[in-house]
């Protein structure tokens, strides 16, 4: 089934949400540039929820039952959370199947060969066939990386669609070229855009998968670790594509499994051939299901390793593993994920 031409209009269009507080700073000029800066973005705010509603109301006689119900989505994701109740109460559809998925998303046409396009995402997605959808997107690329995230809020599911908000930070402003960040010295912004995908029962897997973009203005910039002692930069895209698996799937024989005893409990596999890149993330499953951050690391690794220290608590937590394997173009050659306990596993 083909995603509705409402929902692919609508998608064109993100917001810029920038949430600035100045540092040290009491000066008139700086209050009046944040005061400017905070009514173009609620203007900008009220003028797309205007036009998602009336949009909304003109097609709304010609649209399938499908196109409706994604239709109710993305017009309830600028309502108050109250209509969105009374919608979900009228809707019994089946839909697809629910649960925590969890795979990864590429950049696409970022303008930085070198970088590393990959990065990892979850989705707890309601069992009903209209609920709602937690999750987080990461940029974590490295342990010592601080674990920034993208929180997937206002995330709705109806039959085979998801569609919702993503927000948060990837950075401290130091490292972004934005206009008056580095004279004012702010706080780093703040996100906001849009992401849909769908449930794909025929495919490998039966994934759900969609993108994501970002159109406010942060495409082709450099971003960084943060941290002077970890020194990972990477490139931000306008937009990336993302699947997600559900936990039981298997691509390749990579035969994960827990090596070691206690503290020094460490997570091995096998490279499926061709490997270049190994994404192996850590999931805290009791966050992740109450729509807390779910991951605890995420490591990209390049240089044919075969296994992982995962953080291991002093009280038994239940953790996902997910290892997947990408070729040289970032190509999904294997996936395995195994739960556990830790430190309990055996």
């Amino acid at each position: 089934m083909s995603t509705p031409k409402l929902l692919l209009s609508v998608l064109t269009v993100s917001l810029l949400s920038l949430s600035l507080s100045a540092c040290g700073s009491d000066s008139e000029k700086v209050k009046e540039e944040y005061d400017r800066i905070e009514d173009q973005v609620k203007d900008k705010y009220d003028r797309i929820e205007d036009k998602v509603k009336d949009k909304y109301k003109k097609v709304e006689s010609k649209l399938s039952n499908d196109e409706k119900s994604m239709a109710e989505i993305l017009k309830s994701i600028f309502l108050p959370e109250e209509s969105l109740d009374k919608f979900l109460d009228k809707l019994t559809p089946e839909g697809g199947r629910g649960g925590l998925y969890a795979g990864h998303f590429i950049e696409l046409n970022d303008g930085d060969n070198n970088d590393i396009d990959i990065g990892a995402v979850y989705f707890d997605i309601s069992e009903a066939g209209a609920g709602s959808v937690d999750g987080r997107i990461s940029y974590q690329q490295q342990a010592c990386q601080e674990n920034r995230t993208l929180d997937v809020n206002t995330g709705i599911k109806v039959d085979n669609y998801i569609a919702g908000k993503v927000t948060g930070s990837l950075d401290t402003l130091k490292f972004l070229d934005i206009k008056y960040v580095n004279d004012l010295n702010l706080e780093a912004p703040n996100l906001l855009t849009t992401f849909a995908g769908s449930f794909k029962n025929k495919e490998l897997g039966a994934p759900w998968m969609g993108s994501f973009e970002y159109q406010d203005y942060l495409g082709g910039k450099k971003l960084s670790s943060g941290d002077a002692n970890c020194p990972v930069t990477y490139t931000l895209s306008d937009r990336a594509n993302f699947v997600t698996y559900p936990l039981d799937y298997k691509l390749g024989d990579m035969a994960v499994t827990v090596a070691g005893i206690g503290s020094q409990k460490n997570i091995t596999w096998k490279n499926p051939t061709n490997t270049q890149r190994i994404l192996v993330s850590q999931i805290n499953v009791n966050k992740a299901g109450s729509g807390a951050n779910g991951y605890e690391q995420n490591v990209v690794l390049s240089n044919n390793e075969t296994q992982f220290a995962p953080v291991i608590p002093a009280n038994p937590t239940n953790y996902a593993i997910v290892v997947q394997a990408f070729d040289l173009n970032n190509k999904l050659i294997g996936y395995q994920a195994i739960v556990l306990d830790l430190p309990e596993a055996l």
